[in-house]
This record gives structure tokens, C-alpha cells and sequence, in this order.
């Protein structure tokens, strides 16, 4: 052998290269590392999704809200006008948002309790709950509340 070829020779013994288990090994890491960037993001999806639904729900009920604050009572006229009851504003089921791809649509129902708290002077809780479902598998409620006193008070 010459030289240069023993001098060849010795420098790839002393090299060193990636083995098949630090490969694996490279891989697996690799592959945990997309596994938690996908998951992460699927989290955030799901997550962005919810607090849309939450906040659509929070806004029907407030829409529920204002209508009982619009409706007619006046106890000082004669007749008195009362359209602030209960049965004026039944159970009501509305969409609470239309769906970017799929066919599931997300509706909700408005329940409104209207009770009163005292007669002098005239008071009464107006109370909204906005029951609605994710992904069909979990209710969850969006209430809101409030007192109202006649409108000539």
C-alpha cells in the first residue's frame, strides 16, 4: 500500500457516521415534534371555534334580553299595560352560526324567566339562558340577567 492509500485508509476508520438506531432515533424525535404541532393546532382550531359558538350564544341572549326590555309596562295608567311576562317569550330555537364546510348548523335555544321581585316598587328579574351544543356532544349555556323596572317609574 502507498502512502497516500494508508493515509486514506486510516481516515475513514476514525470517521464517524449516523448509525440505523440514531436514525430511528432522529426519526422518532422528528415525528413527536409534528405530532405536537399538529395537535397544537387542532387544539387552536377547535378552541377558535367554541369561543365563536360562546359569543354568537352571548348575543342571541342579549337580543332576548332587549326584547323584554322593549316590551310594554306601565303601571300607573289605567288599564295597567303588562306584556312583561313570561309567556310572551317563549322557548325560541335560532342558528347561531352557519357552517364553513360540512352540513352541521349549530342552533341554539333561548329560554327567558321572568319573575317578580318585588310589587312596591314595581321590580322584576329578567333571566336569558342560551343552551346550545358543540360537536353535538356537550350542552353548554350562555345566561345573562337583569332587573327592570316599569316604564313610567
Amino acid at each position: 500500500m502507498t502512502f497516500g492509500m494508508q493515509r486514506l485508509v486510516r481516515k475513514r476508520k476514525g470517521e464517524t457516521g449516523m448509525t440505523l438506531v440514531e436514525v430511528v432515533f432522529a426519526l422518532a424525535v422528528s415525528g413527536l415534534a409534528v405530532a405536537g404541532i399538529v395537535g397544537g393546532y387542532l387544539f387552536a382550531v377547535t378552541s377558535a371555534e367554541e369561543s365563536a359558538l360562546s359569543l354568537a350564544a352571548s348575543g342571541r341572549a342579549m337580543e332576548r334580553l332587549e326584547q323584554t326590555r322593549a316590551a310594554a309596562w306601565q303601571v300607573t295608567v289605567t288599564p295597567a299595560i303588562d306584556q312583561l311576562q313570561s309567556s310572551n317569550f317563549p322557548p325560541e330555537v335560532e342558528t347561531l352560526d352557519l357552517p364553513w364546510a360540512g352540513t352541521t348548523i349549530t342552533t341554539a335555544t333561548n329560554i327567558t324567566q321572568i319573575t317578580q321581585i318585588s310589587t312596591y316598587p314595581p321590580l322584576r328579574r329578567i333571566h336569558v339562558d342560551c343552551v346550545w351544543s358543540f360537536n353535538g356532544n356537550q350542552l353548554l349555556t350562555n345566561s345573562i340577567e337583569t332587573c327592570r323596572a316599569p316604564d313610567d317609574e
